[in-house]
């Protein structure tokens, strides 16, 4: 595996956690999680195994709700899988999990509290699922020597600050698409980016890289968030474009793939899952029919992950509906609890959950079908807090369901740096 100096690692740092987040979570609801969740069947739920020990209070920060935003599934996700971990898998080392919550609500400012809150509360760690504001969170953790463990934090600071244990590979979002359009041959890729610079700026810095190692001409079209008719600006742009790649939320996803599908037909379409919404999709010609999707989980109802998932929300998540926002907080609580215990660990404090999290042995992340990951440091060469180096790719039916779901292992070439 390619080795690259710390110097040149931070080139692809400032990528989708806290790029799409911060610019589109605004925009976001838990009509993103609008299908009807699937038929639970609690036998999958296993035998019961009740924890019985002191509890240990594990934090949860989401952006929450506020006036503008509702992502709260997320929260309802994390102590769905917290309360599902009491009952059948002994708790952490045999400690029922308590979970204290607190809503960011997409202010950095209320970020910094959140974590302060998490410091005085003597939490044993933080959980997360790819926070918006990330590096005001690792700012108070990581001094205070508080573990964080995220499903995806990729900027600088996630990717450099001691204790910050990034689950799955964030970077793969781009990495994906990049060996995919090599694979079949295409040329040029245009990037459509929503318009804002926490995710048009890693689109260009992450994309161009990953792109370009894979002999891939790539370019970047920023357009305002909000625009209803992208047509001039995609047309001028789709000029020699063999293929696009479309990173936004699914509003304005939407959009894109509307003017797309005007300007060239039958081009190949990329994007990320946070552009498709099942239902959503009445308005683009021929809906989201075989757009290709780099996600990092498998929400394919048949799985067995998904059918436990839907199972433990069934019975523990007060609500929350089976999709991406109540899985981005039951997949990393979940992950963490079953690192900590396959770790042995049995009196869960901040720095024996730090400790198990870096010398836990290679553990399944729910709802991957399959994707491990080892916090070891040497999964990935961007950095030693990504735990895991493989991501997923699916395609979508016209109604927007995914389907087809395929582990994709990175290659690591993907992040070598441009030579000078």
């Amino acid at each position: 595996m390619q080795k690259i100096k710390r110097g040149r690692r931070l080139l692809a740092t400032a990528v989708l956690s806290a790029a799409l987040t911060a610019g589109m979570v605004a925009c976001s609801s838990d009509d993103e999680d609008s299908a009807a969740n699937p038929t639970a069947d609690e036998s999958v739920l296993g035998t019961p195994n009740k924890a019985t020990g002191s509890p240990v209070t594990i934090g949860f920060i989401s952006e929450g709700k506020s006036q503008t935003i509702d992502v709260s599934d997320e929260i309802r996700g994390a102590e769905a899988a917290a309360k599902y971990a009491n009952e059948y898998l002994g708790g952490i080392g045999g400690h029922p999990i308590e979970v204290k919550a607190c809503h960011a609500q997409a202010q950095p400012a209320i970020a910094t509290d959140c974590a302060n809150q998490m410091v005085q509360a003597k939490v044993g760690a933080v959980v997360g699922p790819q926070p918006g504001e990330l590096d005001n969170i690792v700012d108070v953790l990581s001094p205070a020597k508080v573990p964080l463990v995220v499903q995806s934090g990729v900027t600088q600071k996630g990717l450099t600050a001691p204790g910050v244990f990034s689950l799955t590979n964030g970077t793969a979002y781009f990495a994906i698409a990049a060996m995919q359009a090599k694979e079949e041959n295409l040329k040029n890729t245009t990037a459509i980016s929503i318009g804002v610079p926490a995710a048009e700026g890693p689109t260009r810095q992450l994309g161009a890289l990953t792109f370009g190692n894979s002999g891939v001409d790539f370019k970047v079209v920023g357009i305002a968030p909000g625009t209803a008719d992208m047509t001039p600006q995609i047309t001028a742009a789709s000029g020699d474009a063999d293929n696009f790649f479309v990173i936004g939320n699914d509003s304005f996803c939407t959009s894109a793939f509307k003017a797309i599908r005007t300007a060239k037909q039958n081009v190949p379409i990329f994007a990320i899952d946070r552009c498709i919404t099942v239902g959503g999709g009445n308005s683009i010609p021929n809906g989201y029919e075989g757009i290709d999707v780099s996600t990092t989980l498998n929400l394919d109802p048949e799985e067995p992950d998904s059918k436990l998932y839907s199972a433990v929300l069934a019975k523990y998540g007060d609500g929350a509906k089976f999709g991406a926002l109540s899985s981005a907080g039951y997949a990393p609580m979940l992950a963490m609890v079953k690192a900590l215990n396959a770790a042995k660990v049995t009196d869960p404090t901040q720095e024996t959950i730090m400790a198990a999290m870096k010398t836990a042995p290679a553990t399944e992340y729910p709802l991957t079908n399959g994707i491990m990951f080892q916090c070891d440091g040497k999964q990935i060469p961007l950095s030693p807090n990504i735990c895991s180096a493989d991501g997923i790719r699916a395609t979508a039916k016209k109604n927007g369901e995914l389907t087809d779901f395929k582990q994709v292992a990175i290659d690591p070439a993907l992040y070598a740096a441009p030579k000078p």
